[in-house]
């Protein structure tokens, strides 16, 4: 079969500006719109393309000029005047036009049901931290999502966790897509440079699938602004809760999926701990991170424990106080637990836990590398899921590499089961 000739010439191919509205139906159910350029050959349905056009003049009318002239060309309509404004519905029985309209309809994202597609104009903004109310009403909406566990209970909660460098609106982190001035979607860039990655953070409110991509878009050139460096790495969390298009968005972006993160969680009447004690000459504590120097040296404990793992981006102090005093606000008890060397003061171990509604989470447990092996993990580990349970946890929680066996281990010998996988999906990006 001969290709068939192109619908649109080099000057046509790219309209300067997106239509106000594009409306198309299909009488013929089977005819999805999605998938109209995989047809190979015409259709008998008939395709109803709706838009507003203004008065030419006379008493004609005319297209909005953003329209190709190759779209232009198919058109017999009829006219339903509203004052200066007139619309127009246009009966399109070509595959050329299907075509046509799947370019729109790739270009600018599909709200589809099971006979009606719409294509609306998506505004996407940047936000600051006076836009944490519509982020929110977005985070609610779409639910859990990506590697995160968003805050989502009330405003002031989503603004503590916001001060992170990493993820403050005012730094020019974060998106939102809007239609019709209804928050439909976000993005967040969100550097981990010294490792030479950019976190990209997507989500959609429910039904408003089809805007993913634009706003995967946008993360991705967001990330390549806020980047310092001529190659690096863009990934993308994505659960397996959600849904599949969302791979399918990222595939068609040419991302590529290199790890896989397990979330695990276990009921607390059912949990089970092995018993361990802490060895002589030690203590354990809460971390007191508002003492500077016990502050750096948490910083340090965390970064040593975690240097070799994958995905790991080494953290500063200030980025460990300012966390750790947002989950000392949140839990309404310190986050971190160590055990101290009573002889010298090192810390040998520690457990980062949060509250969140009744669930316990482990967010980090680290021992230091060269005493690995002598119990630690396990006298950290039962401090921190019984601090938890002390403040009325239900559910405990963790997030763990499903390429790390031994902690795996670990866990489900506690009782914790995977309930949900966490897919990092890579683009690799070279500007230079």
């Amino acid at each position: 079969m001969k290709n068939p000739r192109p619908l649109f010439t080099k000057d046509e191919d790219q309209p300067a500006v997106p239509p106000s509205l594009i409306e198309y139906r299909s009488i013929c159910p089977i005819l999805n719109p999605l998938d109209l350029r995989r047809l190979t050959k015409p259709t008998r349905a008939t395709l109803f393309f709706r838009c507003r056009v203004r008065r030419s003049g006379g008493s004609g009318h005319e297209l909005p000029g953003e329209f190709p002239r190759a779209v232009r060309v198919f058109f017999s309509n009829w006219t339903l005047s509203r004052g200066t404004e007139t619309a127009v519905l246009f009966p399109i029985k070509a595959l050329a036009c299907a075509c046509v309209l799947s370019h729109y309809a790739t270009r600018y994202g599909i709200r589809k049901t099971n006979q009606r597609a719409i294509i609306d104009e998506m505004e996407i903004r940047t936000i600051t931290r006076n836009d944490a109310p519509a982020l929110l009403q977005v985070l609610r909406a779409a639910g859990p999502h990506g590697h995160r566990e968003w805050p989502s209970s009330d405003a002031s909660s989503l603004l503590a966790t916001l001060q992170n460098p990493r993820l403050d609106p005012d730094l020019g982190r974060f998106s939102i897509g809007f239609v019709d001035d209804t928050p439909v979607g976000y993005a967040l860039a969100e550097p981990e440079l010294n490792i030479g990655r950019v976190l990209v953070g997507i989500a959609t409110t429910p039904g408003r699938g089809d805007h993913l991509d634009s706003l995967l878009k946008d993360g991705i050139e967001r990330a390549v602004e806020i980047a310092d460096q001529d190659d690096f790495e863009i990934h993308v969390a994505a659960r397996d809760t959600e849904p599949e298009y969302i791979s399918q968005v990222l595939a068609g972006r040419g991302f590529k999926v290199v790890r896989t993160a397990l979330k695990m969680r276990v009921e607390t009447h059912i949990v089970a701990l092995r018993p361990a004690e802490i060895p002589s000459g030690s203590s354990l504590r809460y971390a007191d991170m508002t003492d500077q120097s016990e502050a750096a040296a948490v910083t340090a404990l965390h970064n040593s424990c975690f240097s070799d793992s994958w995905g790991f981006s080494p953290n500063s102090v200030d980025e460990i106080i300012g966390r750790s005093e947002t989950d000392a606000q949140r839990n309404g008890f310190p986050p971190i637990l160590v055990v101290e060397d009573s002889s010298t003061g090192a810390l040998n171990a520690y457990i980062w836990v949060t509250m969140n509604n009744g669930e316990g989470r482990v967010e980090m447990v680290g021992v230091d590398p060269g005493l690995r092996g002598a119990g630690l993990g396990w006298v950290i580990f039962n401090a921190g899921v019984n601090l938890l349970i002390k403040n009325g946890a239900t559910m405990l929680v963790l997030d763990v590499d499903s390429e790390n066996p031994p902690a795996r281990r670990i866990y489900e010998s506690a009782g914790y089961r995977t309930y949900s996988e966490v897919r990092y999906h890579s683009l690799k990006v070279s500007v230079g």
